[in-house]
C-alpha cells in the first residue's frame, strides 16, 4: 500500500483546497498520470501518481481543505515502493483542532525533503541507477527540478554551476483546470435598520487570502515612497495605430502595455537598482541578472501577476503576443506557478477602466522593490514650441519603490528615463 500525502507547492502553506479528483476509489491509476489536482493560492497545481496501482481510499472529499503533511489518498500497489521512498502511516491527533488525520513518517531518510519533490519519475530512476542521492544534486531544471544532466554533471564534477537555491523542491504540475472556484459576492438585499440580518459573511478564497497576505506583508516590509509624473504620449498614440493594423494583420493585438512593458524593460537595463530584492534574514541586496516584466491583471478569480520573460531581449511584437496569452491563461484560471515567479518589477494598468488621468501609490508586488502604474490617456492642453495652447494625450505615471535601496534622485532618473522612451518610441525600439 502506498499513501501519498499532500506535499507542500512551494507556497509555504499548511493546508490546500482539493479542486478535482482524476480517479475515483477501486480505478486505475498509471505512473505520473494527474491524480488529483489542488488550489494552492494563485494557481490550480496538478499533482501527478507518484506510482502505479489502485485507488484503495481517498481521504479528503472535493472542496475540503487538507494539510499539508497528510494523507490524502491510499493507492494499493502491485510493487515495492522504491526503498527510498518508504513510508509508514500513522494517526496522529492534531494539536490545534484536536482532528484525527492520518500523517506520514519518512524512514531512513535523514533529511526533510521528500524525493518524489526532487524531479521526475524517469530522472529519479536515472539516479538510483547511478548510485546517486538526488538531495545531493543541485538543481538547474524548470521550477527547481533536479535534470539527468545535473545528475551527470554532478558525477563528472561533483557540482554544477552555481545557480540561485531553491528554498522549497516545486511539485512536478500543469495547470489543466478549465474553471477556478471563487466565491461569489453576495447579492445586495435591502432591509430594514432594525433587522438582525443586516450583514452577509462570504469565506475568503485562498487567492483572496493570498492577496491579502501579500499587501498587508509588503506595506510592512518595504518604506514605499511614490513619485507622481506625467508624460505627453502624442508620438506613442501615432505609432501605434501605424503599428495597429501591420500587428493584427500578423494575428497580435497591440495594446499599450506592449509598450510600457518593453519601455519598462529598458530602463532596468540602465538601473540595476530597480531590478533588485533583499534578503531581510542576512540584510543583503539580491542583484538579478535577468528581466522579466509582471503585469497586474484583474481577473473574477482575483489579481494575478504573470510576468514576460527576459523581455529586455524580445520585440514589440512578441511581448504583445505573450501579454495576450497570459492574460488569456489568468482569465480561464490556468496560469502556472512559472508565469508568476522571478519577476523583475511590475506594472500596473488601469487606463482601461479608468474615468479621468488617475494617479495611484501602488503596493510594491515583493519581493521586487518597484512598481509602476499607468493611468488613462487625457486630453490636455500644453503649451508648444510658440507658447500656445496644444491639445495632446498625456499619460499620469505613479511610481512606488523600496526607500530601502532605492533613493530619490534614482528613482526619479529611471521614470525620466521611461517617459522619455514613451515620448519617443522610435528611440525605445532603437535602444531597447
Amino acid at each position: 500500500m502506498y499513501s501519498f500525502i499532500l506535499p507542500d507547492s512551494g507556497e509555504g502553506l499548511h493546508e490546500s483546497e482539493i479542486i478535482q479528483w482524476g480517479f475515483k476509489v477501486g480505478e486505475t491509476v498509471k505512473e505520473d498520470d494527474i491524480l488529483v489536482e489542488i488550489q494552492s493560492d494563485k494557481a490550480v497545481v496538478a499533482l501527478p501518481s507518484p506510482v502505479s496501482g489502485t485507488i484503495k481510499t481517498i481521504y479528503a472529499k472535493v472542496g475540503e481543505m487538507a494539510k499539508v503533511g497528510s494523507v490524502i489518498v491510499d493507492i494499493e500497489t502491485d510493487q515495492n515502493v522504491e526503498k527510498h521512498e518508504e513510508q509508514e502511516t500513522a494517526v496522529v491527533e492534531d494539536n490545534k483542532t484536536g482532528e484525527t488525520i492520518k500523517s506520514v513518517e519518512k524512514q531512513n531518510n535523514s533529511s526533510d525533503v521528500d524525493i518524489r519533490l526532487l524531479a521526475i519519475p524517469r530522472v529519479r530512476k536515472y539516479a538510483r541507477d547511478k548510485g546517486v542521492d538526488l538531495r545531493l544534486v543541485p538543481a538547474t531544471g524548470k521550477r527547481g527540478l533536479v535534470t539527468i544532466e545535473d545528475i551527470e554533471n554532478y558525477l563528472n564534477n561533483g557540482t554544477v554551476k552555481e545557480v540561485e537555491p531553491v528554498q522549497q523542491p516545486q511539485v512536478v504540475s500543469e495547470v489543466i483546470s478549465e474553471k477556478t472556484e471563487v466565491a461569489a459576492v453576495p447579492k445586495f438585499e435591502p432591509s430594514p435598520s432594525n433587522s438582525t440580518n443586516n450583514t452577509t459573511r462570504v469565506p475568503m478564497t485562498n487567492i483572496r487570502k493570498a492577496i491579502a497576505r501579500a499587501m498587508v506583508n509588503s506595506k510592512a516590509i518595504s518604506p514605499h515612497v511614490t513619485v507622481l509624473d506625467q508624460v505627453n504620449v502624442e508620438k506613442l498614440v501615432e505609432h501605434r495605430n501605424r503599428m495597429k493594423q501591420i500587428a493584427k494583420d500578423r494575428d497580435i493585438k497591440l495594446t499599450y502595455t506592449a509598450y510600457f512593458i518593453k519601455a519598462v524593460a529598458a530602463t532596468l537595463a540602465k538601473f540595476p537598482e530597480l531590478n533588485a530584492s533583499v534578503d531581510n534574514e542576512k540584510l543583503e541586496i539580491i542583484y538579478k541578472n535577468y528581466i522579466n516584466i509582471g503585469v497586474a491583471t484583474d481577473t473574477e478569480h482575483g489579481l494575478f501577476v504573470p510576468n514576460i520573460k527576459d523581455a529586455n531581449f524580445k520585440s514589440l511584437f512578441k511581448i504583445a503576443r505573450e501579454l495576450d496569452e497570459n492574460t488569456a491563461l489568468a482569465h480561464a484560471g490556468k496560469l502556472g506557478r512559472d508565469k508568476q515567479t522571478d519577476g523583475s518589477m511590475t506594472i500596473t494598468n488601469v487606463g482601461a477602466i479608468a474615468t479621468s488621468g488617475v494617479w495611484a501609490t501602488p503596493i510594491i508586488n515583493q519581493p521586487e522593490v518597484a512598481i509602476l502604474g499607468f493611468g488613462r490617456f487625457e486630453e490636455t492642453f500644453i503649451p508648444d514650441e510658440n507658447k500656445q495652447p496644444k491639445l495632446v494625450p498625456m499619460l499620469k505615471l505613479s511610481f512606488s519603490f523600496d526607500h530601502r535601496i532605492v533613493d530619490g534622485g534614482t528613482a526619479q532618473r529611471a521614470l525620466n528615463t521611461v517617459k522619455e522612451y514613451l515620448a519617443e518610441p522610435d528611440l525605445l525600439l532603437v535602444e531597447g
